[in-house]
This record gives structure tokens, C-alpha cells and sequence, in this order.
């Protein structure tokens, strides 16, 4: 009978990634400014959006441009599946995790700005995304076979890669952010803000 890969010693990338995880995110949780009610945030999303779309104004605006931006890493990841330019192109990899992560950062702190603006925080987006990579890498280390044949070294390195990639991504994004608000310094001044603050 053969063992499967996940029993082998590669099994510590998993398990250093559900632990990386569940650190981040108690982290995260633990921040100012983090968002109440995280079961609810996907609904949270989906009505923020359509409605500041529908209101045809700046935030209308920077969310069809994270859409745009969605589509792209959507589109470059299946590409990099499809015609094996992940395994062809070195630095396709580190692009689609670095773009990931930015996206990812932007659509949490636009569908969260109110409370971004009244608490003055954008940095418990961070820890977040990191607990969400993580949460990927767990859900590959699962359910995909292409690190079945890497070394325990090369699938290490593959994935502190990746999550610092998908993090950089995030630094970016809540930098700019923080720096916008900061100059702004006036609520009505920046980004519209919904009088629901969760």
C-alpha cells in the first residue's frame, strides 16, 4: 500500500500552515479597528458593493476597479494553470500571490471603511490576509497534488514565498490606505461612508 504525501515529512508545511493561520488571526481579531461579525463579512461585501455601485460615485468607481483587478489575477492564475506558466516562469507565482493579496486587502478595507475612518486603523488587515494565505496553503496542502513530488525544502520555500509575496501585497495596500485617510483627515472628505457602521 502506498503512503500517501501528506503523511510524509512534508506534512509540517501543513500543519505550519493551520498554525500560522489560526495565529494570524487571533492576532488580527485582536486589533483595533478589526471588523465585528467576520461570518458575516462575505454578505457584507456583496450588499456594500452593489449599492456603492449603484450610487455612480468615487467609491462606485474604486470598486469596478477592483473588480477589473479581481478579474486580471483571476485570469492570470487559470492562465498560469492552463499553459503551465507557473512552472515555466519563475516569477509568475510571486505576481499572482502579491496581486492576490492586494486585491484581497483592498476589497476587505473598502467593503470595512467606516470603520477604517472612525478608528483610524487599516493595519488588522495585515494579520488578515496572512490568516486567509495561510488558509490557502492548508487548502492546497489537501486537496492539490503538485507538491507531492517537491522536496520537504522546495515546498518550504514555496510557501514562506508565497505568503510573503501575498503579504507584501497587503503591506502596499494598507500603506496607501493609511497615508489617503491620514491626508484626508476628514470623513466626508475621503470615501463615502454608509451610516450601517457594523
Amino acid at each position: 500500500m502506498l503512503a500517501l504525501p501528506h503523511f510524509s515529512p512534508r506534512i509540517i508545511v501543513g500543519v505550519a500552515s493551520t498554525g500560522l493561520a489560526a495565529i494570524a488571526w487571533f492576532i488580527a481579531r485582536s486589533m483595533r479597528g478589526f471588523p465585528s461579525q467576520p461570518h458575516l463579512w462575505l454578505l457584507r461585501f456583496f450588499t456594500r458593493s452593489i449599492s456603492d455601485i449603484r450610487r455612480r460615485d468615487r467609491t462606485a468607481v474604486a470598486w469596478i476597479g477592483l473588480v477589473f483587478w479581481s478579474g486580471i489575477v483571476t485570469i492570470f492564475h487559470f492562465t498560469g494553470l492552463v499553459f503551465e506558466i507557473y512552472i515555466t516562469v519563475s516569477w509568475w507565482d510571486l505576481l499572482t500571490h502579491t496581486m492576490s493579496g492586494s486585491g484581497i486587502a483592498a476589497l476587505a478595507l473598502l467593503t470595512h471603511r467606516e470603520r477604517v475612518v472612525t478608528r483610524k486603523a487599516v493595519w488588522w488587515i495585515v494579520p488578515t490576509v496572512i490568516a486567509i494565505g495561510a488558509g490557502f496553503e492548508v487548502y492546497e496542502f489537501v486537496f492539490r497534488s503538485f507538491w507531492h513530488e517537491w522536496t520537504l525544502r522546495h515546498y518550504s520555500i514555496d510557501t514562506a514565498v508565497d505568503l510573503a509575496m501575498s503579504t507584501l501585497g497587503t503591506v502596499v495596500v494598507a500603506s496607501v490606505a493609511n497615508h489617503y485617510w491620514i491626508a484626508t483627515d476628514d470623513v466626508t472628505a475621503g470615501w463615502s461612508t454608509p451610516n450601517n457602521a457594523d
